[in-house]
């Protein structure tokens, strides 16, 4: 397994620019896609691998941020695509606003966990506290954010993801900057965030997976595989739920009850996201996460990484190996 982890390291830091950028191989054309890049670098920061390569990264989100962008929203970053000759092309938008800097700040809550590297966040809280604007630029009433300022639309996996930022950087805060209360108005509106999404859009058995204008709620259609299905497990996966929760299992038993098969799905036409490998290692459903590894290795990783397998998919992976090695320490110590 060490094997596997330090391979799928090299590969994801194998699509790093030499400007730091982290490329999703879509097929067709490459982009720069920030939020995809932060779930990709999640794995090698966790694990304290090739972390020069993360700080660059983190430099290059910083050096690109919007002041403010085409939406008004002072700290975002769009996307960016290349040209013929490789150079960094913005699009000019994002997907979401909220999401794109709550798992920036988990990205480099990871970081410094593993390097404590306290120079480079004095160097550069000014920016930090940029991004925790972009985070919030769209936070409502009701304590839960919209995607982006001209897509009036709730997501259960961005609202999860902000709880999540929000945790990460009122963590650094404290740790980090030494600014204690700041830290703890953070943690205070990561816990509006968490009572909105209990409150707003807990159903019997689920999430709903969006709240549209005018609070219209989308009940979780459980044979809709995205975002429906998939966004039931973000609470598990960012906190919002922890997995000894009653909750939490009565969430994951009624995904198991609609998906009974996903660890099989590991092949390039038949893709389950490693997304749902982490959860399950979270609920500590260790024999399905082998299975899942065993095949992920047999059928996507020795046969050269086919689409729709990317970096984003190698770190959570990384992330999901990380927690499953925690809990084969934790059953060990027990004994």
């Amino acid at each position: 397994m060490e094997t596997l982890i330090r391979r799928e390291a090299d590969w994801i830091l194998s699509q790093q620019l030499p400007g730091g950028a982290v490329v999703t191989a879509y097929p067709g054309q490459p982009k720069i896609v920030p939020y995809f890049a932060h779930l990709a670098l999640y794995g090698p920061a966790a694990w304290g691998l090739h972390l020069p390569r993360v700080r660059a990264y983190l430099d290059w989100y910083l050096a690109h941020l919007e002041r403010p962008d085409r939406y008004g929203v002072t700290g975002t970053v769009y996307d960016y695509h290349l040209d013929e000759r490789g150079a960094e092309v913005p699009a000019y938008t994002y997907d979401s606003s909220d999401s794109y800097a709550a798992t920036f700040f988990t990205l480099l809550r990871l970081y410094y966990g593993t390097s404590g590297d306290r120079v480079w966040l004095e160097d550069h809280w000014p920016e930090l506290d940029l991004v925790a604007g972009a985070m919030l630029a769209t936070l409502q009433k009701d304590n839960l954010t919209l995607a982006r300022p001209d897509w009036r639309v709730k997501y259960l996996m961005d609202n999860c993801e902000v709880y999540r930022g929000l945790k990460d950087y009122a963590w650094l805060l404290a740790r980090a900057r030494g600014e204690v209360a700041e830290a703890q108005g953070y943690e205070a509106l990561a816990g509006k965030v968490r009572e909105a999404l209990e409150d707003k859009m807990r159903v019997n058995g689920g999430y709903c997976p969006a709240i549209y204008r005018a609070g219209l709620r989308k009940r979780p259609n459980w044979k809709k595989w995205y975002p429906d299905a998939l966004a039931q497990l973000f609470p598990i996966i960012t906190g919002v739920l922890t997995p000894r929760e009653e909750a939490a299992r009565r969430l994951y038993a009624n995904f198991l009850r609609n998906y009974p098969h996903w660890y099989r799905q590991t092949t390039s036409e038949n893709f389950t996201t490693t997304l749902v490998v982490y959860a399950a290692t979270l609920m500590e459903d260790r024999w399905r996460v082998r299975q899942y590894v065993t095949g992920l290795e047999e059928n996507i990783i020795a046969r050269g990484h086919p689409w729709p397998y990317h970096a984003a998919e190698a770190g959570i992976l990384l992330l999901a190996l990380k927690a499953y090695l925690a809990g084969v320490q934790g059953n060990n110590d027990e004994r």
